[in-house]
């Protein structure tokens, strides 16, 4: 049995908090660990910016929202 701090691997955790999970839990934190950091690092070196006016439809995506009812009433009434 291995002892983690959730406090390191959870961001709402404020204060330490210890608990004892099995060695593999323990593994697939760590792993998770090491897989955000290597990712952050090729974020870093490779220079990847995502931007929203690049006329793929992302902006447009990202400003949806699904319509109230009301404002689906007051289309049916505007119809009609």
């Amino acid at each position: 049995m291995t002892t983690i701090n959730l406090k390191d691997f959870y961001y709402w955790y404020t204060q330490d908090q210890l608990i004892e999970v099995s060695d593999e839990v323990a593994e697939v934190f760590k792993a998770d660990a090491r897989y955000e950091m290597a990712y952050q690092r090729r974020l870093s070196r490779h220079k990847a910016q995502y931007s929203l006016d690049c006329d793929d439809g992302i902006e447009y995506s990202a400003c949806l929202h699904e319509p109230t009812p009301q404002e689906l009433l007051e289309r049916m009434k505007k119809t009609f």
